[in-house]
């Protein structure tokens, strides 16, 4: 039997970036935030393994859906820290860890990097499923793969 292949480790690795990124930040941080980043971490390791050795179409599935959730987060938080940074404040929403402290400009980057990764894990995970879809395998769905439709 033929292992995984390379595309869904690919996903895992990625899945395993992402959890070592929010280990590396939780030790940036103290009290809540740090806690959250440990829970963000522990979010991304149960798909590493699955998709490693078997290719895990659930793990996929779960990897690009807490990718897509995680860009919305730090979208949230960097429209919060724009609205900090220019003396407008709307909702009570948290600012960017160090906008406050004249350190705004690289906070807003390294979010913005989170958001480049986060979208290319979810993508990454995507166009998996999606090969594995046009390939023919079993995705849990009830219609048939793409590939076989005939056009109308």
């Amino acid at each position: 039997m033929a292992g995984p292949g390379f595309h869904a480790r690919a996903c895992a690795g990625a899945a395993l970036l992402s959890a070592g990124l929010h280990l590396q930040m939780a030790g940036q941080h103290a009290g809540l935030t740090a806690a959250g980043m440990l829970l963000m971490a522990l979010m991304c390791l149960p798909c590493v393994l699955p998709l490693w050795r078997f290719g895990s179409v659930g793990a996929a599935r779960m990897m690009m859906g807490g990718a897509l959730a995680m860009v919305a987060v730090h979208a949230v938080l960097l429209l919060a820290a724009g609205g900090e940074e220019s003396g407008h404040q709307h909702g009570g929403l948290p600012a960017v860890a160090g906008a406050a402290d004249g350190a705004g400009a690289q906070s807003t980057f390294t979010m913005l990097a989170l958001v480049g990764w986060e979208l290319t894990a979810a993508m990454l995970a995507a166009t998996w499923l999606r090969r594995m879809d046009a390939s023919g395998r079993r995705l849990g769905c009830s219609s048939p793969p793409i590939a076989s439709r005939q056009r109308g």
